[in-house]
């Protein structure tokens, strides 16, 4: 896959996340890229929390500007 349809990919899942109500309320940086802690909805019961793991630098430079610009939890 290359480097941009990786990027695609991820801003996908990072999105289609967000659409559905998930937050933010967790991350993991390491070498091998970073790990996203999504927690469901509130109204989602006992939904369990999910990982997404970021290994493209444009996607994880694109959860931070999300997460600075629009104040996601």
């Amino acid at each position: 896959m290359s480097e941009h349809s990786e990027f695609l990919a991820e801003k996908a899942a990072i999105d289609g996340y967000l659409e559905q109500g998930y937050r933010i309320a967790g991350v993991t940086e390491d070498l091998s890229g970073d790990k996203l802690l999504l927690a469901p909805p509130r109204e989602a019961g006992n939904a369990k929390l999910t990982t997404l793991h970021l290994r493209n630098a444009n996607a994880r430079k694109y959860w931070t500007t999300l997460l600075l610009t629009n104040g996601l939890e």
